[in-house]
């Protein structure tokens, strides 16, 4: 049943629609313009603080730049004034899960797929799978994919994620399957190509490769499909003794990804120093006792390149270990508590 939030939410994106301010920031978005949408949309709430379509837009903005903190709370005021506002409890459901914080995200998206209006379910079902990966429960998530896909078979992104669930719980084959699928749906996705040539044991055909050079000279072909691209095909390439060829396109691929990192290393030398300087013998002597006495995790250390994920993965293999999520638990937990390492001091 609809309620005075519903009413405020449809009236903003109607209101939005017309706005050439939000319509000029919803463009900037679309080309990446990050500082002039931002400009813009603080002009607006300025004026307007209360129309939610622009403080969603503001959340999205925030969450490009990675500042989900931000982002998540822009969202929660968006549905603090208009509860029924279903694309901002999707957007925060996806910065949630950003946060690796899947628990709250599920909560979020199950409020949206139960809610009675007719709202598309495909990307909020789609990130719930996700979700439920990240906690585990990998046979729910199967099952969710599993119904997803039925009900809309021509999903290619939806097939590759469905594959990697497969390939994550030991069904290789049914995940080669899967993420053949979405070849099929859309050739130019360039993650898939990379997720098969990830597996390490997949050997592309020489149709393959031929599909994968077609596939680079797409025009308009995004950068990160382009990137994972040039990975796939260098390793096919590689498999093949073509070692100049292949290097070629692994150069080409870093080339994409060092223009999309935000790589500072002033910023990584002031962490280093700032580590060093905190955790000396005295600060560890002082927390002598402190924390979990179990002896079950067991952390491989090295410098990068050395073979510590080789060492993961052969240890994760054996039927009594479980290779877990470290990745990105250990990031999520140092920041909780505030600007790791200071606020450990």
């Amino acid at each position: 049943m609809a309620g005075p939030g519903d009413d405020i939410s449809q009236r903003a994106v109607a209101a939005a629609l017309s706005n050439p301010r939000l319509v000029a920031a919803a463009l900037d978005l679309h080309d990446n313009r990050i500082p002039e949408a931002e400009q813009r949309l603080r002009a607006h709430l300025k004026d307007d603080p209360f129309d939610v379509a622009a403080i969603r837009l503001l959340a999205e903005v925030a969450a490009r730049i990675g500042r989900f903190r931000d982002s998540e709370t822009l969202l929660r005021r968006a549905l603090e004034l208009a509860p029924g506002f279903g694309a901002a409890r999707a957007n925060l459901a996806t910065v949630l899960y950003r946060q690796n914080r899947p628990v709250e995200a599920i909560a979020e998206l199950d409020h949206l797929m139960g809610d009675d209006r007719d709202t598309d379910s495909l990307g909020p079902a789609n990130l719930k799978a996700a979700a439920l990966g990240r906690l585990g429960e990998f046979e729910e998530a199967l099952g969710l994919y599993e119904a997803i896909l039925k009900d809309a078979p021509n999903q290619p992104r939806v097939w590759m994620s469905y594959a990697h669930t497969l390939k994550t719980v030991g069904r290789s084959d049914d995940g080669i399957a899967a993420y053949r699928r979405a070849l099929d749906l859309n050739p130019h996705l360039g993650e898939v190509w990379w997720s098969l040539a990830n597996l390490k044991t997949y050997r592309f055909s020489d149709a393959d490769v031929a599909a994968m050079r077609r596939a680079l000279e797409v025009p308009g072909l995004s950068d990160a499909d382009r990137l994972h691209l040039d990975f796939a095909l260098g390793k096919a390439l590689e498999d093949r003794r073509d070692f100049a060829a292949a290097f070629s396109h692994y150069a080409a691929g870093n080339a994409l990804r060092k223009a999309s990192d935000r790589y500072d290393p002033d910023a990584i030398t002031t962490f280093v120093d700032q580590s060093i300087a905190l955790f000396t013998p005295d600060f560890f002597a002082a927390r002598k006792g402190v924390g979990c006495e179990a002896r079950d995790p067991v952390f491989i250390l090295g410098m990068p390149r050395a073979g510590s994920t080789l060492i993961e993965q052969i240890l994760s293999s054996h039927s009594k270990v479980e290779g877990t999520q470290e990745l990105p638990d250990m990031p999520f937990l140092a920041r909780r508590g505030g600007r790791y390492p200071a606020h450990l001091a």
